[in-house]
């Protein structure tokens, strides 16, 4: 069965045999439902028998007896508490920025057409993988070339529309510096299919600020404040709850962060 990140869970931390402390990231899983996104995997090796003794499904209450270390059963009453406040299952909403583009000195054209360079097309490809892993199944961008050429590869592979906003470009946003951030405002209204969001280095101030306005303080203060704000084809990935006692509204319950193996 495959799955698709939602939140992350807590973080376990803990010294090997060597001395060596080893930390492992858990994140809610989701079955994949989309055909396009089943498509994007690359096969995975199942396990060998060796590393699993015995598979059983159990309800949260004899589980935790049968867990024998504290941070598993901290990770269970994480999953627990989640599931009863109703925010164990979130949206996805992914803010990039487009991979690297052919530098505005070597690039004769207009700006809309300025396209990505060698590095910038590695990191649309290596961009398939982590979109794919996020069950992204809506593809939104800036109509210039640079963004949508981001978006394209995992378009092609999982069978998904490309649809563009002007107001993710970077002259609109010079006449209208907030028009970006309502584009992400519309997105926070209700839940909706985990979306992807591909924008400019000047625009993405404005496509933080919805973000901001629905998250707690101590997580806001994970949101990029300086320029670059976000390196080349880097994701902010904000995992936006609907919980029942915030009426509900969108609360941003976590904020990550994932990037390609080409960095620039």
């Amino acid at each position: 069965m495959l799955v698709q990140m939602h939140a992350p869970l807590t973080t376990q931390r803990y010294r090997l045999g060597s001395g060596q402390i080893k930390e492992v990231h858990y994140w809610v899983g989701v079955p994949v439902e989309h055909g396009g996104v089943e498509r994007s995997r690359i096969p995975v090796a199942p396990a060998t028998a060796k590393e699993i003794d015995k598979v059983r499904w159990v309800t949260p209450g004899p589980a935790r007896k049968m867990l024998t270390r504290r941070g598993d059963r901290r990770l269970l009453d994480d999953v627990v508490s989640r599931a009863e406040a109703g925010t164990l299952v979130t949206q996805t909403l992914a803010i990039v920025r487009h991979g690297a583009a052919v530098s505005r000195k070597q690039w004769s054209g207009g700006e809309a057409s300025r396209p990505l360079n060698r590095t910038g097309g590695v990191q649309a490809l290596d961009l398939v993988d982590i979109f794919s892993a996020l069950g992204i199944t809506r593809l939104l961008s800036s109509p210039w070339e640079r963004c949508r050429a981001s978006l394209e590869p995992y378009a092609t592979v999982a069978s998904l529309g490309l649809v563009t906003a002007d107001e993710l470009a970077e002259d609109f946003a010079q006449r209208e510096p907030e028009a970006a951030g309502g584009v992400i405002k519309r997105l926070l209204q209700r839940p909706a299919e985990p979306v992807v969001v591909c924008g400019h280095r000047p625009v993405l101030p404005s496509m933080f600020e919805p973000i901001r306005d629905v998250t707690s303080n101590q997580i806001a203060r994970g949101l990029p404040t300086q320029d670059p704000y976000l390196r080349t084809a880097e994701l902010l990935v904000a995992h936006v709850a609907y919980p029942r006692d915030n009426n509900g509204q969108a609360e941003v319950l976590d904020i990550e962060y994932h990037r390609t193996i080409k960095r620039v």
